[in-house]
């Protein structure tokens, strides 16, 4: 029963926590020169980073075998704590959406002019109509699926990630793969 607890205290704690940040990230966007300031930084060694995120998240969903990192230590033009977000984020959607012994894959890797971010899971996957609606407070199938939250989480990835210059697109099966891809232009001096 204290556990029950202590998990919805903790769902309760993340869903207050995103909707502050989602606030934070609309007005970032809405005033030039802090949407600016907040491109000029950096991280410039991500891979400790993005696997302590991602292994903290396959930890929490008692999934760590699950979990497979390629990482190039690519500098990433985003802070240590938005790179951190949009982490935790789309790679809890991996392993809430996929069944335990489904493996999750998280990369980095550097393209020409951009540095890429991907992660992929093998669970329910997207239709092509919940693609083109994700969006802040946008749930698909909560009828026949049991979900918590609001589905800020992705929507707070895909606006960090384009208040920082890129894009976030999802590439999805449906009922086999899915895979978010975070594209952002390479750091200064890259």
């Amino acid at each position: 029963m204290g556990q029950v607890i202590r998990d919805s205290g903790k769902r309760l704690e993340r869903l207050i926590e995103n909707f502050l940040i989602y606030a934070q990230i609309e007005l970032l966007g809405a005033d030039a020169q802090k949407a600016s300031a907040l491109r000029q930084k950096q991280t410039p060694s991500p891979a400790r980073l993005i696997e302590a995120h991602a292994l903290h998240q396959a930890n929490a969903a008692r999934r760590a075998d699950d979990l497979a990192l390629d990482l190039a230590d690519q500098p990433v033009p985003m802070s240590e704590d938005y790179l951190g977000k949009v982490v935790d984020e789309l790679v809890q959607n991996a392993f809430k959406f996929s069944d335990p012994g489904r493996r999750v894959s998280v990369s980095l890797a550097g393209v020409p002019k951009a540095v890429t971010l991907s992660v992929t899971d093998q669970g329910r996957g997207f239709s092509t109509e919940h693609i083109t609606k994700v969006g802040a407070y946008m749930q698909f199938e909560r009828k026949i699926q049991e979900q918590q939250g609001l589905g800020l989480g992705l929507v707070i990835a895909k606006r960090l990630t384009e208040l920082h210059g890129g894009t976030l697109s999802i590439q999805s099966e449906r009922g086999s793969t899915t895979t978010v891809t975070v594209k952002l232009p390479k750091a200064a001096g890259s």
